[in-house]
């Protein structure tokens, strides 16, 4: 039989006999592929939210720095000073617990201390919530370098400032970057709620007298 007589043949046994439904052709596997993309396009996606970076509370003003508008507090930390390591941060403190714990004496007096916080933004990026002791409620005054800081911070809601310690003069050089003029990035949210939370958390506060942080202090631990 001829090649082309064998082609007939099989062309005519590939035909549906009267009556019978034809068969659909098998999918090759790039239409396979292609449909099943095109499917996985069309199914809504659930996109993951990143929760927001946290942001680091601190006494301390290291390199270029803006300051935020709002001002957060007062609120009651607790970062004990030359007592050991207790915590790499401050940590906030429930009020009424601040207020009995400091009625106790002064090793709590020292170590709790009630600050006012202001949201900065460093050249690098990071946030940091800064915070400033109140004034002395006896004199109404506060330390000298405290005054110089808060200063600085104010004038960096609208200059890029910096504060270097002078050890030999016991207070801080500032510095100010005319020419340095991008804006820093907020946060959209800047509640106070908002800001707390990103700074302290859950776990970074103190909520009651059984803490292991409290009973460390008072050498129970």
């Amino acid at each position: 039989m001829k090649k082309s007589e064998i082609q007939d043949t099989e062309n005519i046994s590939a035909m549906s006999a009267p009556g019978e439904a034809a068969k659909p052709a098998a999918e090759s596997v790039f239409e396979l592929a292609l449909r099943a993309r095109n499917e996985r396009a069309a199914r809504p996606v659930a996109r993951v939210v990143r929760a927001p970076s946290r942001i680091r509370p601190t006494t301390r003003i290291k390199g270029w720095f803006r300051t935020h508008e709002a001002v957060y507090g007062p609120i009651f930390i607790f970062d004990p000073k030359d007592e050991g390591s207790f915590s790499e941060d401050p940590v906030f403190v429930m009020p009424d617990l601040a207020d009995e714990l400091r009625a106790e004496g002064t090793q709590f007096l020292n170590a709790i201390r009630e600050v006012m916080g202001y949201l900065t933004y460093t050249e690098g990026g990071a946030l940091y919530l800064v915070l400033v002791p109140l004034p002395d409620p006896t004199t109404g005054r506060r330390h000298p370098v405290n005054e110089q800081k808060i200063e600085a911070l104010e004038a960096a809601r609208h200059q890029w400032k910096r504060l270097d310690w002078n050890k030999d003069q016991r207070q801080y050089d500032d510095l100010t970057a005319p020419d340095k003029t991008d804006e820093p990035e907020w946060p959209e949210d800047v509640s106070e709620v908002a800001i707390l939370t990103r700074a302290f958390g859950e776990r970074n506060v103190i909520k009651d007298r059984d803490d292991p942080l409290i009973a460390k202090f008072r050498g129970e631990a």
